[in-house]
């Protein structure tokens, strides 16, 4: 049985050679013929498709996200689709509730998670981009870090929003506790950190954990081979649903 990926643009392309690497049975898909990947066997529309499927990765423009990957639930085939899973909660509900549903959570797949804690001061966390999105920065990128605090708790309260000098910076309280998410995309320094307390210091762009500006452990993890490792043996969390819905409505609040 195969395995289909929809979209071959940078993320597609992405998980096309992860794909490759772990010798999976591939379709690949995309509206645009010049993405061939010879020798897998190639369509521009899914509905073309005639192969067996297994399962199916969707990574194409959001706005597109919902109507393919109902297509496959329906089916039963599980499906792992790639961030925002949607543009609105609303949009969402159409597929939220199929049990066969995954949102791509690569992050939780860093050493870094598994030092998440409670804050007991503060949390600032800074998500510079090298490259852009579809949306914006907060849905391309503080998609990230917002599943990532729903870890810590649910519990996640917006008070303001700061655009300055293309860094958009969302402020709010987790368990009461502040905290601050900067993000920006085509940024000189690119970064992806965390501060705890001024006392944990979580690198998810070097797969480093400092504890008192002492490296505690590193570890580098290939995360989004691990992600397809889960998805495809049945093992990945259903509750990245749930928090990509939280994650909808928490952006949602801010428009």
């Amino acid at each position: 049985m195969h395995v289909l990926l929809v979209g071959l643009g940078n993320m597609g392309n992405k998980y096309f050679w992860k794909l490759e690497e772990l010798g999976e049975k591939l379709v690949l898909c995309d509206i645009d013929p010049n993405k061939e990947k010879k020798p897998y066997p190639f369509y521009c529309h899914f509905g073309d498709i005639k192969e067996e499927l297994k399962a199916v990765i969707v990574a194409v423009d959001p706005k597109e996200h919902v109507g393919i990957a109902q297509e496959f639930l329906k089916k039963g085939i599980p499906l792992l689709l790639e961030k925002p899973p949607a543009l609105s909660s609303k949009e969402f509900d159409r597929i939220k509730d199929y049990p066969n549903l995954y949102i791509s959570e690569v992050e939780s797949y860093s050493v870094c998670v598994d030092f998440l804690q409670r804050p007991k001061k503060f949390i600032k966390i800074e998500r510079f981009g090298r490259a852009k999105g579809y949306i914006s920065p907060l849905w391309d990128l503080a998609w990230h870090d917002l599943y990532l605090l729903q870890r810590i708790s649910k519990n996640i309260v917006l008070r303001d929003l700061r655009i300055e000098k293309n860094i958009w910076t969302l402020e709010g309280y987790i368990d009461g506790v502040p905290f601050s998410l900067s993000v920006a995309w085509e940024h000189p320094e690119p970064r992806r950190v965390w501060n705890i307390d001024d006392k944990l210091m979580l690198d998810f762009g070097n797969e480093r954990v400092y504890e008192d500006q002492r490296v505690v452990k590193e570890e580098k993890r290939d995360k989004l081979k691990l992600m397809l490792q889960d998805f495809l043996r049945g093992t990945y969390d259903p509750q990245s649903v749930e928090r990509a819905y939280i994650n909808l409505r928490i952006l949602e609040s801010l428009s």
